[in-house]
Order: C-alpha cells, then sequence, then structure tokens
C-alpha cells in the first residue's frame, strides 16, 4: 500500500532516518525529536496522528513533519 510519501532522510544526531509515512513520522516524534514544544511540533503530531482516523491526508501529514523538521532545524532532504 502506498503511503503518499516521498521518502524523506532525517539526520539527527549523525543517524540517517528513512521516513515513508505518518506512522514513522510519528514514531520519530515521539522518540527522537530535538524540540517536544512549539506550534510547528504540536501540529506534526497532531496531523500525523489524524492519519489514524482520516481526518488528515498523508500528503499534509507530510507537509506538518517538513514544518516541524524545519523549525527544530533537523536536516532532511527528499529522496
Amino acid at each position: 500500500m502506498s503511503s503518499g510519501w516521498v521518502i524523506l532522510i532525517v539526520e539527527h544526531n549523525h543517524v540517517l532516518h528513512a521516513i515513508a509515512s505518518a506512522d514513522e513520522a510519528l514514531e520519530m516524534l515521539f522518540a527522537n525529536w530535538p524540540v517536544t514544544q512549539g506550534r510547528a511540533f504540536f501540529s506534526a503530531m497532531q496531523a500525523c496522528a489524524g492519519t489514524m482516523a482520516g481526518g488528515v491526508t498523508q500528503r499534509e501529514a507530510q507537509s506538518a513533519f517538513l514544518a516541524a523538521a524545519v523549525d527544530a532545524k533537523v536536516v532532511f532532504r527528499l529522496a
């Protein structure tokens, strides 16, 4: 099943993480994110979690996750 995400390569703590879905992004936000406060972080958490209920699209969740990455100064690239 295609998630609709473009693969993101996130570099955090000198480790590369491939993020290909809202579920994977949510896991990273919960477990391994440098900034756990602020509007961008909470919007990304809400958007990624919202995909499970169907109220948020994968693309919307990806956009929110990218905004959180920019806000947290996490290096990423699209693959």
